[in-house]
């Protein structure tokens, strides 16, 4: 009995599952090995075979109701002392335990599905609202595809949604619900472990869109100062007067919504089939991409660069380059490369531009050796 007030006193506390979990394993291994030595000092002298391990292999069984047969109680103070209590007491605490390993299971579950677990993820997608969730959807497999996992994480931030919607748990997407501009938010959604986040509009015609925008990338920018790691940033402007208020922000990208669409249209209108290559190019699911990378062809020719990569085996093109956060493409045939250059490269795979630089840098080297 005191053993049941016990268990029902720890019940009504609110403990994490773990540690009830916990709590009842561990007090059925202590039974276990207290009604274990109980009955080897009551039956040895009337069982000359038998042996502790024995006697606590009994009470193993007994407790969980088995009951083998191979080994029972022969004296009154056995059966009455040690195994009434061993096997009353031992079906209240596998109930118990079984209870609380469902209660447990079923709380994680919705947990998850009302998006209240703490996301334990590494080098993930964050994506910040969900205003469609077919374009969740869609950016996360573009994510994907960009890194060459079907499986990598992305985690959606979404204060809207009331539960994680089934077209997320088909693609295996994660859901914290929560504010994007609360900072127990992003942490929830493990924000300082991720590979980037993505701060989209939640509605465009909704003036304080991009003030809501701007304090979540502030937030993400202020932790990513203090995990000391490169969290990359892009941020969906609503209204392209706002541009300026969230350069503020120091976002690595600032995509306006206002305006793209029209300039698309009056584009294909003069040249139709330019949506098509436009598209190729900014998705990763088929063809070459554009990246933007740092390179090491200090004192070059921009001009003898393309060059040789034109003449390299490897299929890639050297499109500009980018200085100053200025993009430079129908430059001047003296342009040369610097520093803090970075290469606007057209690809299928920015390590080709790796490979095909080791190359050129080996080959000019030993050139001005000789």
């Amino acid at each position: 009995m005191i053993i049941f007030h016990f268990l029902r006193r720890w019940n009504s506390v609110r403990h994490k599952p773990v540690t009830r979990i916990f709590t009842a394993v561990a007090l059925s291994v202590f039974l276990c090995f207290f009604f274990g030595v109980a009955f080897y000092i009551i039956e040895r002298p009337h069982q000359e075979n038998i042996k502790l391990v024995d006697s606590i292999w009994w009470a193993m069984v007994t407790m969980t109701t088995v009951g083998y047969g191979d080994y029972y109680p022969k004296t009154f103070a056995g059966r009455f002392l040690v195994a009434y209590p061993c096997l009353v007491i031992g079906i209240g605490l596998v109930g118990y335990s079984l209870g609380v390993i469902t209660e447990s299971m079923l709380e994680a579950l919705n947990q998850k599905k009302k998006g209240k677990r703490r996301m334990k993820l590494e080098e993930h997608l964050i994506i910040c609202q969900c205003p469609s969730v077919a374009r969740i959807v869609k950016l996360v497999e573009q994510f994907r595809q960009a890194h060459g996992d079907p499986h990598r994480g992305a985690v959606v931030v979404s204060a809207r949604l009331d539960e994680i919607p089934v077209e997320f748990q088909q693609h295996g997407i994660h859901f914290v619900k929560g504010l994007p501009t609360s900072e127990d938010t992003l942490l929830r959604a493990g924000v300082q472990h991720a590979a980037g986040v993505i701060v989209l509009a939640h509605d465009i015609k909704d003036e304080g869109s991009d003030a809501e925008s701007f304090t979540a990338g502030t937030l993400v920018k202020l932790i990513e100062e203090e995990s000391h790691r490169r969290i990359s940033l892009v941020i969906e402007l609503a209204e392209r007067k706002n541009m300026r208020m969230m350069e503020r922000v120091g976002a690595d990208g600032i995509i306006p919504v206002e305006g793209i669409t029209d300039m698309l249209l009056m584009q294909e209108c003069f040249n139709p089939g330019l949506r098509s290559l436009v598209e190729e190019l900014v998705t990763y699911k088929k063809g070459s991409e554009f990246y933007i990378v740092s390179h090491k062809f200090l004192g070059y020719s921009l001009r003898d660069v393309q060059i040789a990569a034109l003449k390299h085996p490897i299929n890639f093109q050297i499109i500009g380059v980018m200085r100053n956060q200025r993009m430079i493409v129908n430059h001047a045939t003296d342009i040369t490369l610097e520093a803090t250059d970075q290469i606007i490269l057209l690809a299928e795979n920015k390590n080709e531009f790796f490979t095909f630089q080791e190359s050129f840098l080996s080959t000019h080297q030993t050139s001005n050796q000789i």
